[in-house]
């Protein structure tokens, strides 16, 4: 996957109490990220680094399958 639709739902769940959860090829269960605080891509073709309230999280969007949060549709 681009980075760019990991970047548009970060910047929309930044701040907030909403997660993502990530679909990474070879691992069976997602990962799911929340608490986002700031993400920022990287020079690398693929990186985007994410902090959240517990973490520093270095990604390669290259490696993510799929992607899903739960939008407010209030």
């Amino acid at each position: 996957m681009e980075r760019g639709p990991i970047m548009r739902v970060l910047a929309e769940i930044k701040g907030t109490s909403k997660s993502l959860r990530l679909s990474l090829q070879g691992r069976e269960t997602p990962v799911e990220i929340e608490q986002v605080m700031e993400a920022v891509e990287l020079h690398s073709a693929n990186g985007i680094r994410i902090t959240t309230a517990k973490n520093d999280i270095w990604l390669d969007a290259s490696h993510v399958s799929a992607i899903w949060h739960t939008r407010d549709e209030g």
